[in-house]
């Protein structure tokens, strides 16, 4: 698949100028985001303060550029970024990483709503670069400059799980946006590990952190104001949609994220104790299984951490 070069060596607002070539693109996935955002009139009104007390000046200045290739505002590009923390179950997902004689291989399956099944169709590989050389990968989306799902090679790879509790939200960093840093700023499991579980955030998630070792994989479970971290004694280790650490009262009414959450998990659980997966066609396989699949899936990736090498379906 095609990889689009973002250049950190770049002024940021010139780092997303390739975008041009895809407009329509940007413009569909912007205005879809958008259009989930109508009868919440509050999010736009309040983005102003939001982002002078909480966004860095260098993502202000990428989404700045990306506005002055596409037909949206500053804020509205900020505001579809935003998607994950503001409207979160919409989006699902079941990730494991497996260590096989040597290899550390992360897999998820990302489950989004859509429409149209634009989020699979525009799905990208971004190559984020220095002086010519990657630092790190994410899988995304034109116009979305965080990170949902990405490696650093041989460093680190990190997947975002959807999760609710009764907590708070809070006026803090977006979870995208602070998983982009970590890739970016991070060089070790070690250092992303301890940032991810410090970082103040806007609202829940479950984090798959794998590194390239058999002992470092963990998932971290995360509120606004709680921070857990779960590990595994296994050669693997697995995350759905539900806190397995974290005390949280489950809200009542029927969510198909959170109902499936558990079967996922076990099937999958299961599937990794018969037989670990030697290879990623064999990871793509347990994505693909009945009961681990989504109607919702759009994406099903898996990243070979130790030399940062991707495969990735859109489905």
């Amino acid at each position: 698949m095609e990889q689009y070069i973002v250049d950190l060596d770049l002024p940021p607002e010139e780092r997303w100028s390739s975008l041009v070539k895809i407009k329509n693109e940007v413009h569909e996935l912007i205005q879809s985001y958008l259009q989930d955002f109508e009868e919440a009139d509050f999010i736009f009104s309040g983005i102003e303060m939001y982002k002078e007390a909480i966004i860095s000046d260098t993502y202000l200045k990428e989404i700045e550029g990306i506005a002055a290739i596409c037909d949206f505002s500053a804020n509205e590009i900020l505001t579809a970024n935003l998607y994950y923390d503001l409207l979160k179950f919409y989006f699902g997902c079941t990730a494991y990483a497996v260590y096989d004689k040597g290899v550390m291989r992360h897999a998820r399956n990302l489950d989004w709503h859509t429409d149209n099944n634009i989020l699979s169709r525009y799905t990208k590989i971004f190559n984020f670069q220095r002086r010519g050389k990657t630092v790190f990968k994410t899988i995304g989306w034109p116009g979305f400059i965080g990170a949902l799902s990405g490696v650093r090679p041989r460093a680190f790879s990190l997947t975002l799980n959807a999760v609710a509790s009764q907590d708070e939200p809070q006026i803090a960093m977006p979870v995208s946006f602070l998983l982009r840093d970590v890739l970016e700023n991070c060089s070790s499991f070690k250092e992303a590990k301890s940032i991810i579980e410090q970082t103040p955030i806007i609202s829940d998630c479950l984090i798959l952190l794998s590194g390239t070792q058999k002992e470092e994989k963990v998932v971290l479970e995360r509120t606004p104001t709680r921070s857990a971290t779960r590990t595994s004694y296994e050669d693997h280790i697995i995350v759905t949609n539900d806190y397995k650490i974290i005390t949280n009262e489950v809200s009542s009414g029927s969510n198909i994220l959170r109902d499936t959450s558990c079967g996922r998990y076990d099937t999958t659980q299961e599937l990794l104790r018969e037989q670990a997966p030697s290879d990623a066609s064999a990871c793509i396989d347990i994505l693909n299984n009945e009961n681990v699949m989504m109607g919702i899936t759009v994406q099903q990736m898996v990243f070979e951490t130790n030399t940062g090498a991707i495969t990735l379906i859109k489905t």
